[in-house]
This record gives structure tokens, sequence and C-alpha cells, in this order.
């Protein structure tokens, strides 16, 4: 996968966490899925760092 590609898939991933979380915060049976959006956050920013070794 290129560069280009890598970073649009990262970025989509951290949509994605971002609207997870929302619904999380939303809705209260669902407050577990809080957890999901700084996962992804931590998931994408350890790939840059392995990308940019």
């Amino acid at each position: 996968m290129d560069d280009d590609a890598a970073r649009k898939n990262d970025i989509m991933l951290m949509i994605i966490g971002l609207q997870i979380s929302v619904i999380g915060a939303a809705v209260d049976e669902l407050i577990l899925l809080l957890a999901i959006g700084p996962l992804f956050t931590f998931a994408v920013y350890t790939n840059e760092l392995r990308r940019r070794r």
C-alpha cells in the first residue's frame, strides 16, 4: 500500500472511532464504546510512527 492510501485508511479509522465514541456517549447502555475511539487513535498513531522509520 502506498503512503497516500495508508494515510487515507488511517483517517477513515479515526473517523469511525470518533463516530463509535459519540454513539457510546449518547446511549447509556453502550458506554463501553467510549473506549473504542482512543484505541483507534492509538493504533493510527503507532502505525504512523512505524511508517516514519
